[in-house]
């Protein structure tokens, strides 16, 4: 065996010293490295389309800047989506979000959100496996340009086979607004988060839901300016499931409506985005967090067991929050920020329509909505934001 790698080594550099070119190698050197954390994930979706939903983690290792051209998926035989020009745009940003872009600075990483809408006609079925073909330009001027062999990466993923989990809703009657979510709006704080944590990436709010609750087309009465004017304060929180209690926060202040982020007093460490909050081990690696909840009115203890529809708490604003409303999630893990989302579906409700906003505020809340669309009852679905439901009693 050593005598034959040495016989193989030897005919190489004879070959490069008689200048005749060696066939390269099946790799290629890019200037890009991607990485999808975890596995595509599906979930179907209140316009009755299954959605397949996963991130592109995008490094540009180069010494000039690239620009993104365009992203192709393909599954099942055929191509699944394209996005290009502004589209692509508005699907990458920096891994903790910010303003739409496609060209990459120098030794800089983005993320780019991916929803494959697969059509009508495939029901619930989903392709195993997609291939995700990412294309780029370098400048033709760059530094060691040369080095970049090719302007093409291509990766290819198993989609996760496992159905959603089917819930109860942790909300009751009707209004309920997902005003942050998945899948359709790419820029959505929720959907757009990919996050460091123990040395990878995670994406802990791909399916998570921030309900709140419209009524007459208004979120809250009056000027908004207290936690009380809004119509969803105070909701009785459900459990969506039974299982354990395995994190309770009870004692965490609210803030006032529309406090920005770098001056909310509530937030100096990691946990305490949470602020008052509920998490239940459904069962090995599924857990269903209740977060932002009123300080005192966790009706929960750790080590409990709750049963599926369980009051535990009350909806409020507290931790990371701008105005009342409930962030629900499921998750792989107890710890919300470390943790992978995990898509759900609601066993069933009433799609009362999409809230177009009409009235906005600097923090980018609505004031106020219109609900266009045609109402319909919804089984066994996720309701896309911008959904308004109702939820059975």
């Amino acid at each position: 065996m050593r005598t034959g790698r040495l016989l193989v080594v030897t005919l190489v550099f004879a070959l490069l010293g008689l200048g005749i070119a060696v066939p390269p190698a099946a790799a290629d050197t890019t200037a890009l490295q991607v990485e999808i954390p975890g596995a595509p994930k599906r979930v179907h979706g209140s316009d009755g389309r299954e959605h397949i939903n996963y991130d592109l983690v995008i490094t540009n290792g180069f010494a000039s800047e690239v620009t993104l051209k365009s992203v192709t998926v393909r599954g099942g035989g055929a191509r699944l989506l394209r996005l290009g020009g502004d589209e692509l745009a508005n699907s990458t940003h920096r891994t903790l979000g910010g303003e739409p872009m496609v060209t990459i600075p120098a030794w800089s990483t983005v993320a780019t959100i991916i929803d494959v809408v697969l059509p009508r006609s495939a029901g619930r079925r989903v392709p195993s496996r997609l291939t995700t073909r990412i294309d780029y330009a370098v400048p033709p001027d760059a530094p060691a340009r040369a080095l970049v062999g090719s302007t093409t990466v291509q990766r290819t993923s198993r989609v996760d086979r496992r159905r959603p989990i089917v819930i109860a809703s942790p909300l009751r009657g009707a209004g309920w607004y997902n005003a942050n979510g998945c899948c359709t709006d790419p820029t959505a704080p929720h959907r757009n988060l990919v996050l460091p944590a123990n040395g990878r990436y995670v994406t802990p709010e791909m399916f998570a839901i921030d309900f709140t609750r419209v009524v007459g087309g208004r979120l809250y009465r009056d000027d908004g300016a207290q936690n009380s004017d809004y119509f969803a304060y105070g909701a009785p929180i459900h459990s969506a499931t039974a299982g354990r209690v395995v994190t309770t926060i009870d004692n965490r202040p609210e803030v006032p409506p529309q406090i920005p982020l770098d001056e909310n007093p509530t937030i100096r460490r990691p946990v305490d985005f949470n602020g008052n909050a509920v998490v239940i081990r459904v069962r090995r690696g599924v857990y269903a967090a209740y977060v932002h909840l009123q300080p005192g009115s966790v009706r929960a203890r750790r080590g409990q067991r709750v049963r599926r529809g369980q009051v535990i708490g009350r909806l409020g604003n507290s931790g990371n929050s701008s105005a009342p409303h409930l962030h629900f999630g499921i998750q792989d893990r107890a710890d919300i920020l470390t943790s992978n989302a995990l898509p759900f579906e609601f066993d069933r409700y009433r799609f009362q329509g999409a809230a177009v906003p009409v009235g906005v505020l600097p923090s980018g809340d609505p004031t106020a909505v219109n609900i266009v669309g045609t109402p319909r009852n919804q089984r066994r679905s996720y309701p896309l934001m911008p959904a308004v439901a109702a939820y059975p009693r």
